[in-house]
């Protein structure tokens, strides 16, 4: 299993928040992964590949890499799985640093719509792609004068990504209206955590992801927030794409006194609990929690936390709906198999992935909201704080 206990990426599509992606290395003695022969499927496969070897009437011209590749494209195709691809070894060496090491990206997390399209799922405040107007839910249809129609979702993550202080030009599609953004790529290296005192005695908390500074960056805004006479917390993940599993799971144990955060299952059935951690600082503080379309991945994990252990209410609109994690698995020749390998649930055992978030009590944001500065989520959490 590629990583079960440690620091796990909620997504790896998180653009350059995490510097590093988890690999594992897969031998294998044939073309294919290594199944039990006896196994009647694979021995269909084994069966066609002998077929072509033998019987093809230019057999001794097949490029044997070539129809291995595409023995393992069609089993990448046939699970259907829009986050799942297979990347071949000149691609992976070519961008090896994306992977093992230091890259640039442009802050933004991505996913795949139900039309098969690159979709924005939000920008990271402050980051490249939020400075230069990359709004939630727009549509990439290019990526440096590509089209991405074609493109994996891998293959896309790939593309954005690159050497840092570079650009990359998206073609991007916003309420049926066409134009490209240059974006100047980055080592992000946010902060992910704004703290402002909105009254006398409530403290907004704003975490724009889920990085590794993010657990005691939110321990210190606490910390001084209460020392300055906040008794209550608005946690604000509205726009959060997620980010660090570890994260998220420390920021919900700031606000929860013993249980379940979450459950991961992975491929092969099992289930991995990830308790609270112990040493919370806030577990008294009355709380609210904002989200919005842009909350996903780590963002619902701490709102469907704190939901189902009525910790607090959940104001806003639907989350996202990303509750899965994609990883890469090395192969024998030097490709890699880019796949979703566990899925999320909360501690109710409610499925994350294609589901989100429900608010405890919806609240909208209307246009005319937005051109007059008002913010009607934000001031209902005050309302339900000052009851």
């Amino acid at each position: 299993m590629w990583k079960k206990a440690a620091t796990a990426l909620v997504a790896l599509s998180l653009l350059a928040i995490v510097a590093t992606a988890t690999t594992a290395q897969i031998s294998c003695d044939s073309p294919f992964f290594s199944k039990p022969p006896t196994d009647p499927e694979f021995e269909l496969v084994e069966q066609a590949w002998q077929i072509i070897l033998e019987d093809y009437v230019e057999s001794d011209e097949i490029d044997l890499e070539a129809l291995s590749r595409g023995a393992i494209e069609g089993m990448i195709e046939a699970i259907d799985d829009p986050y799942s691809a297979y990347v071949g070894a000149e691609e992976y060496e070519a961008k090896k640093d994306v992977f093992e090491g230091s890259f640039g990206g442009i802050g933004a997390e991505m996913t795949i719509d139900g039309e098969g399209r690159i979709k924005v799922v939000a920008p990271i405040a402050g980051s490249p792609a939020y400075r230069a107007g990359i709004k939630p839910g727009d549509i990439v249809t290019h990526i440096d004068g590509e089209s991405t129609e074609d493109m994996s979702f891998a293959e896309a993550v790939l593309t954005i990504r690159g050497e840092p202080g570079t650009e990359v030009t998206l073609g991007i599609l916003r309420d049926s209206e066409a134009q490209d953004i240059t974006i100047t790529r980055e080592v992000i290296d946010l902060s992910t955590v704004r703290a402002e005192m909105i009254s006398d005695d409530i403290v907004q908390i704003s975490l724009s992801a889920f990085s590794s500074p993010t657990e005691e960056d939110m321990k210190a805004a606490i910390e001084e927030a209460v020392a300055g006479g906040a008794t209550g917390v608005v946690l604000d993940l509205r726009g959060n794409p997620g980010g660090l599993l570890d994260s998220a799971v420390a920021v919900a144990s700031q606000f929860l006194d013993g249980g379940i955060v979450t459950e991961v299952e992975y491929g092969d059935g099992e289930r991995e609990t990830w308790e609270v951690e112990e040493g919370g600082i806030a577990t008294d503080l009355p709380l609210v929690v904002l989200v919005d379309g842009g909350s996903a991945s780590g963002s619902e994990v701490v709102a469907g936390a704190l939901q189902d252990r009525d910790r607090a209410p959940i104001i806003g609109t639907q989350t996202f709906g990303k509750g899965s994690v994609n990883h890469f698995h090395r192969l024998a020749d030097g490709s890699a198999i880019y796949i979703t390998g566990a899925r999320w649930y909360t501690p109710n055992g409610n499925l994350i992935e294609g589901q989100g978030i429900t608010p405890d009590e919806v609240v909208e944001i209307t246009a005319e909201d937005i051109e007059q500065g008002r913010d009607p989520q934000l001031e209902r959490a005050i309302e339900y704080l000052n009851a």
